[in-house]
């Protein structure tokens, strides 16, 4: 029982009215004047037997009605949770899913996101159990069935938007789940969220016991605006000797008026270098670039800032830049009266992602030295080089060396050597009737020829083959694998890995003596898609997204040398993570947005390994979903008014105001004076006679 008018329960001190209305003097015998004692002295006439209560249930219903006055006035009323409970026949499982995603920093989504858990949390009654999940782009329980609504409104407040996407299929499931196992009859979800539409995938496999209701209470902003920085480029150039990086922003503004001015910053180790504004229109993208400057320094940190709004962490972005590591290939030929490896040296001159570093050596001067300075080994047209005999060049690929073997008429293998190729040699295939050839296959789920998968991303089938060395790649067994075949069905490419090496054997030559395919737009990016393949070339990672996981194995992201002691991360918050003992991880959830440093702890910490972290760019797109498609979608039909913002539980007045308690009890104590009334005069008459 509650008192919506509490101060009104002052008035029970009128209760010692009837008590003292039952214990004064009352005269009641008649008094006759005697004119001869009228000089006399009066003396009071005191009754001890008049003192005592007489008439108990004439006190208990005077006190009864006083009572009910006052508690009518005080306005009492009974909690609705309980009133539910009852009515409903049982005790509820409850289950409250808050969304603490990145989107929901936007603006007070964040608070009022947590007063509508609190407002849940309120609607508890003393049978009921609670349950708090808090989700991003996982779901874990953090206050499990418990009737405590102290302790599950002291979690929501402990509880912060963290910096993950938006998923609501784990959540649910976790729901389901948890309700699905508990004894309760009556079954409920809240979900608390501002209904990204990022966030639903549509095909979610969950089942909710029959029965449960599912209530949406939505934070989404009907007009919000957000600006955010989804993309960072760069563009790598050479300028005497040192390397030179242009960066380009992208800037997108998710609302409905365009910006015009918007001043977008470029910082780099926390230094703002340059700053210059942008105009975007309504829904659309635009981009910014930065003077060109020189990178020296490894592990450069980048930051591109674009204004501010409601949702300030999407208005940053993170990078890494470190300088350019060119791939060291070493090119052995046969000089002659031209060039054989023209094109093929041409083509390697120009890559710049990766830069590629060749070096130019005749067979006859080719050392076993040579090997171990460079990633990758081209023999173009070439007898085998004595120097790579006696197992050096099989030595080389199995430690993780590429080899890249073009064949022509040039080419001889001895026997002993010949293991290294990704089949057998055979002699040279002219096409029949004088004709050219033309590729027929490529195998496009191979690295090397995924990047002309699309359409007009390059077209071999105008390249005309002269002539081609016959390769027998099933004489390579099950380590062979055909990369290519001529219109004749003859292997063009094939590959064989050795140990941690891999071959790749191309069998027309690369110049213009035995087809055109060096003058054909598709060369260039075939020759470098061939030899970054063979080195196991990959691009250093600018940046990553929250909830990647990095790899802090030693190989992969090993302090620097010499900086001596244990292993350890460091989280933008300050959290360390120890990376080095028998427990350690080897690889480290990327769940905060800044910079992690991977460095060691007696070392220096511009010895680190740096790695920086952005959001999910989709989470920077606010458009909300009707949460009726989710709920339909959960539990196979639509609630009402699921959509809308869920009310608010009944306040007081509300619930006072339909129980109405204070009239019956008003009733009830004016009847009780009536009565009152009624037997006091039957009691004052037999009072009174005897």
């Amino acid at each position: 029982m509650t008192f919506l008018a509490p101060f009104f329960l002052i008035g029970l001190g009128a209760l010692a009215i009837p008590v003292i209305i039952h214990l004064i003097q009352r005269e009641r015998k008649t008094v006759v004047e005697f004119p001869s004692l009228m000089f006399l002295r009066r003396i009071p006439y005191q009754s001890v037997r008049r003192r005592k209560v007489r008439h108990w249930l004439l006190l208990a219903m005077r006190a009864a009605a006083v009572l009910l006055i006052v508690a009518a006035f005080a306005r009492p009323f009974l909690r609705q949770s309980a009133l539910a409970s009852a009515a409903a026949g049982g005790s509820r499982e409850v289950v409250i899913l808050l969304d603490q995603s990145a989107s929901m920093g936007y603006g007070d989504h964040w608070q009022r996101a947590r007063d509508f858990a609190r407002q849940a949390i309120d609607t508890l009654g003393a049978d009921d159990r609670g349950t708090l999940v808090l989700f991003a782009s996982n779901a874990e329980e953090n206050v499990r069935a418990t009737p405590d609504r102290v302790r599950l409104k002291a979690a929501v407040d402990a509880a912060h938007v963290t910096a993950g996407g938006t998923r609501y299929g784990p959540a649910l499931k976790l729901a389901a789940s948890i309700l699905s196992r508990s004894p309760l009859k009556r079954r409920e979800a809240v979900l608390v969220s501002d209904f990204q539409k990022i966030g639903w995938a549509g095909a979610e496999d969950m089942h909710f016991p029959e029965g449960t209701v599912l209530t949406a209470r939505s934070v989404a902003a009907p007009d919000s605006t957000n600006v955010s920085v989804p993309s960072v480029s760069f563009a790598r150039a050479s300028f005497s000797g040192q390397e030179r990086i242009t960066i380009t922003a992208g800037v997108t503004n998710r609302g409905a008026a365009p910006i015009s001015s918007l001043p977008v910053s470029l910082e780099l180790d926390g230094k703002t270098i340059e700053t210059q504004p942008v105009s975007v229109a309504t829904n659309a993208s635009a981009s910014v670039s930065f003077t060109q400057f020189t990178l020296a320094d490894p592990n450069v940190k980048g930051t591109i800032r674009a204004g501010s709004d409601p949702l300030p962490q999407d208005n940053a972005f993170n990078f890494v830049l470190t300088p350019g590591r060119p791939v060291p290939v070493l090119v052995v030929d046969q000089p002659g009266s031209r060039d054989p490896s023209l094109y093929l040296s041409r083509a390697l001159g120009i890559g710049t992602a990766p830069a590629f570093h060749a070096d130019q050596v005749p067979a006859a001067q080719l050392t076993a030295a040579q090997l171990d300075k460079h990633s990758v080994v081209v023999l173009n047209d070439v007898a085998f080089p004595p120097a790579l005999a006696n197992g050096a060049l099989r030595h080389f690929v199995e430690r993780g060396g590429g080899l890249f073997v073009i064949l022509g008429e040039h080419s001889t293998w001895p026997a002993s050597e010949a293991s290294v190729l990704p089949g057998a040699l055979g002699a040279i295939v002219d096409p029949p009737g004088g004709r050219s050839g033309s590729i027929g296959y490529l195998n496009y789920s191979h690295p090397i020829f995924e990047v002309f998968k699309a359409p007009r991303s390059g077209d071999f089938s105008g390249a005309r083959i002269f002539r081609y060395r016959a390769l027998d790649a099933t004489a390579a067994g099950a380590d062979a694998q055909i990369l290519a075949r001529f219109d004749d069905g003859g292997v063009a490419a094939a590959e064989k890995r050795i140990g941690a090496g891999r071959v790749v054997a191309w069998t027309s030559t690369l110049d213009d003596s035995w087809s055109d395919l060096p003058l054909k737009p598709v060369f260039l990016p075939l020759t470098h898609q061939i030899v970054r393949y063979l080195a196991r070339y990959e691009q250093p990672a600018a940046w990553r997204t929250v909830g990647q996981a990095l790899d802090v194995s030693e190989r992969v992201a090993a302090p620097a040398a010499g900086t001596g002691g244990d292993r350890m991360a460091l989280t933008p918050s300050g959290q360390r993570i120890a990376l080095t003992g028998p427990d350690a991880p080897r690889f480290v959830e990327l769940a905060e947005q800044g910079f992690y440093q991977i460095r060691s702890t007696a070392g220096r910490a511009d010895a680190a390994a740096v790695v920086a972290v952005n959001l999910d760019p989709a989470e920077s797109d606010l458009s909300p979903m009707d949460p009726r498609e989710l709920i339909a979608a959960a539990i196979g039909h639509a609630a009402p008014d699921a959509g809308q913002p869920a009310a608010s539980p009944m306040t007081a007045e509300d619930a006072e105001r339909r129980q109405a308690i204070w009239w019956y009890l008003l009733l009830i104590g004016a009847l009780l004076l009536a009565a009152e009334t009624i037997l006091s005069n039957r009691l004052s008459r037999t009072t009174a006679q005897v």
